[in-house]
């Protein structure tokens, strides 16, 4: 007879659900337990981020600190303010979020999507399932934002440890030799509306309006409105009429709204110009440092928001009244992502976004998957694939695939000398810089045959596991805060220190 359980959580029954959630958690389970030395990678950027933390509480209590009155009977019952360098140790505090908790709400953001929306948040207080696999351990749900900051504060590099083990068990297992890959990239969208010119001036500079009136109710600085804010309005109105034209007139009168749009910017944009010179002329003393680092952060953004406005407004007049093509790396494509790009290729849809690279072994395995900034040209990542599939799995593959994106002399040379035996590229390109010989051997057409392997696992991937389109902002949200721990004596690289290279899709 099965033994009935308690559990503190008043549940009746000891037994886990049979779900897809309770295979998931079990695998991940045993798979930590094969590899505990991924925990303490853990543990080192959680600490890393609790320094973070503590050095910013130390700059707080030395500003509030600096604006008390300087009364003896006052100041003798405030500690002493912590010096400004950065704090080295962590002391004892409250409890922190066990590594094994972060580990497994990490793998289940990459598989379900996220952890943290309120749909997810919802179905986890539901499942019984998390109960089940947290209850015995003494571990409870943590909250949603405790989940973001901890999951956030895992790096890069943990994460392709985390991959590193993943691809030890699969060689262990018989899984795969790793001897073969295929390699090809997609377009993904970033987290961002496409790009739309009139839209994007008008936010900028509503923007910019915003920054200065919420300094203003902060009472951080003073300046009169004038006729700034009906012009706000009319450009968002004008921006919003152009975007709604259609007809046969529809491009005479977007070209009359656009004249009429750019005048009224450029009335707005010159007084306030002034006015932000003005404000950073200005000596913040007199304001609590508190308040001295707001008005700072808020002018910065007025002030970037501001450029955007010009450079929005720039691209109207070269591209609709000078009839110029706007170079890529000179458009304003998003306010949310600057790391973002227009994917163009062929006849396929144009995507706001990124162009990650990715590596399939032959069993259908990742073995490698690399983001780079903006769209990024095939030819020139096949080197950084194939060395990082060899430093992942400790030998270089044999064989390698690929379409004729990525092919030039300059590739085939450097794989034959890093030690692949076959490299293939599929295409006109290809079959030019390959031997007459070698493309017509039997090996070489079933290698191109199989290329197309790799395309059905990217079309799984953005269908089933939330790859098509990115959560995060840019790239350097991803590595602009981590702080490196001294290195590991044994010589692992050290756990808090970001790839230098190639940034990884965290998500």
């Amino acid at each position: 007879m099965e033994c009935i359980f308690l559990f503190p959580n008043y549940q009746l029954f000891s037994t886990t659900p049979d779900s897809d959630l309770a295979d998931f958690a079990a695998e991940m389970l045993a798979f930590i337990d094969r590899h505990g030395e991924l925990l303490p990678l853990i543990d080192a950027d959680l600490d890393a981020y609790g320094l973070r933390k503590k050095a910013q509480r130390a700059r707080q209590r030395q500003a509030a600190r600096a604006v008390l009155p300087a009364l003896p009977a006052l100041l003798s019952n405030i500690p002493e303010a912590e010096p400004s360098v950065a704090p080295r140790t962590l002391e004892t505090g409250r409890p922190r979020m066990p590594a094994l908790v972060v580990f497994l709400f990490l793998l289940m953001r990459g598989r379900y999507g996220s952890v943290s929306d309120q749909d997810a948040c919802e179905r986890f207080c539901e499942y019984k399932t998390i109960e089940a696999v947290l209850s015995p351990r003494g571990l409870r749900l943590p909250s949603r934002q405790a989940l973001v900051d901890n999951l956030n504060a895992v790096t890069n590099a943990t994460r392709q440890a985390i991959l590193d083990a993943q691809l030890q068990d699969c060689l262990t297992e018989e899984l795969d030799d790793f001897k073969e890959i295929c390699v090809d990239s997609t377009a993904v969208c970033a987290n961002s509306a496409f790009p739309n010119d009139a839209s994007l001036a008008a936010r900028s500079l509503q923007r910019a309006f915003i920054e200065l009136w919420t300094l203003r109710e902060q009472g951080v600085v003073t300046f009169t409105d004038g006729w700034m804010p009906s012009w706000k309005d009319t450009i968002v109105c004008l921006a919003r009429d152009i975007n709604m034209a259609r007809g046969k007139k529809a491009p005479s009168k977007r070209r009359k709204l656009y004249r009429k749009m750019l005048d009224t910017m450029d009335k707005a944009m010159a007084p306030m110009k002034e006015l932000y010179k003005t404000l950073f002329a200005e000596d913040a003393a007199r304001l609590a440092p508190q308040l001295q680092a707001k008005r700072e952060r808020h002018l910065l953004d007025g002030v970037q928001a501001l450029v955007n406005a010009w450079k929005a407004g720039n691209q109207i007049r070269r591209r609709v009244f000078n009839h110029e093509a706007v170079p890529m790396d000179e458009k304003l494509l998003s306010l949310a992502d600057a790391d973002a790009a227009l994917i163009i290729k062929g006849d396929r849809e144009t995507v706001l976004g990124y162009r990650p690279g990715l590596a399939r072994s032959r069993a259908g395995f990742i073995v490698d998957l690399a983001l780079d900034k903006g769209n990024t040209a095939d030819s020139g990542v096949l080197v950084k694939t194939i060395e990082a599939v060899t430093g992942r799995v400790g030998d270089v593959p044999e064989k390698v695939t690929t379409d004729d994106g990525y092919a030039s002399q300059k590739n085939r040379e450097a794989a034959l000398k890093l030690g692949v035996k076959l490299i293939t590229f599929s295409g006109a390109k290809g079959k030019k810089i390959t031997p007459a010989g070698e493309w017509d051997s039997a090996e070489a057409i079933e290698q191109r045959a199989r290329r197309s392997a790799v395309e059905s696992l990217m079309a799984v991937m953005k269908d089933g596991y939330f790859f098509a389109r990115m959560r995060g902002y840019g790239l350097g949200e991803r590595l602009r805060d981590n702080i490196s721990p001294p290195p590991d004596p044994t010589g692992r690289p050290a756990p808090g220190t970001a790839p230098t290279d190639r940034s990884r899709l965290s998500d």
